[in-house]
């Protein structure tokens, strides 16, 4: 008597791809489950992976971009408050201008506004050398350094940014300089200038902070506009890197029920081939 084991072998050979295939595919799940990532190597999806890496590079140079930016803007918000300080001091000037010239105010007095006018000169005057992060505030000439805000980085779009001249603006005239330095033989003295002399270089300051402040709104936003561009280019890279856990847990729950049945099933096919083999066994004794 002779007995065909084909069927058998082949079943089970059958079975045992099966579930190769069941367990890679648990193996796969599972990486994706524990990494976030829904691609963790170049084979599972290459043109997944490629447009990622491209999204990545955009969103680096978006960033660095937008550091620039902000860097940009905190440098005019620097110019902006010491320009509102020199505001300040300039009001101070008014009033003990105004007090100096009063016809109640002794010699004791106006020698009292006299001092504090040179010591708010001098104030003035240490504006000048004013820098954020070693760069100048301001300046006696022109000098704009530019900005890229376009999200390419180094080219396109641009704002300049000014270090503003101070010590123009503080000029009300060919011999007065509210910003003197208090100690030269030509200093400005508080009997030397005019209520009118201050107002001039109020309104030279107010322009600065004009300039400044236009500049200060373009930076912002450029800023918010680049912030955005970077959300969106993260998203985008998201959809295509991270994983779907919601998706991705049902598949694992499948493709563990799919290693089950197969591993039973291998089981059963190797537990008939062993009924059939001692069958053999036993017929030949």
């Amino acid at each position: 008597m002779s007995l065909n084991l084909g069927g058998g072998s082949t079943t089970s050979n059958y079975n045992a791809l099966h579930l190769g295939n069941a367990q890679s595919l648990l193996s796969k799940s599972l990486m994706r489950l524990s990494s976030g990532n829904r691609i963790n190597k170049p084979s599972d999806d290459p043109g997944g992976l490629a447009v990622s890496m491209k999204l990545k590079h955009a969103i680096t140079v978006t960033n660095a971009t937008k550091n620039n930016v902000d860097n940009a803007l905190s440098f005019t918000d620097t110019q902006d408050g010491a320009l509102e300080s020199v505001a300040s001091i300039l009001d101070r000037m008014s009033t003990i201008r105004v007090s100096y010239g009063s016809g109640t105010a002794t010699s004791s007095d106006k020698s009292s506004y006299a001092s504090e006018f040179k010591e708010l000169q001098k104030s003035l005057n240490s504006f000048r050398s004013e820098t954020f992060n070693s760069l100048s505030l301001f300046t006696t000439g022109t000098n704009s350094k530019d900005v890229y805000i376009s999200t390419r980085g180094d080219s396109g779009s641009s704002i300049s940014i000014s270090s503003l001249n101070i010590h123009e603006a503080l000029s009300v005239s060919s011999t007065i300089n509210l910003g003197s330095a208090a100690t030269t033989a030509a200093a400005v003295t508080i009997s030397s200038i005019s209520i009118a002399d201050v107002t001039s270089a109020i309104s030279n300051v107010a322009s600065l902070r004009a300039t400044s402040g236009a500049t200060s709104s373009r930076l912002q936003f450029s800023s918010d506009f680049l912030g955005t561009s970077k959300t969106n280019l993260q998203e985008a890279n998201s959809r295509i890197m991270d994983v779907d856990v919601a998706d991705e847990v049902t598949n694992y729950a499948k493709y563990n029920v799919q290693v089950y049945a197969a591993s039973a099933a291998l089981a059963q096919s190797n537990l008939n081939m062993g009924i059939v083999l001692d069958l053999l066994n036993f017929g030949r004794k």
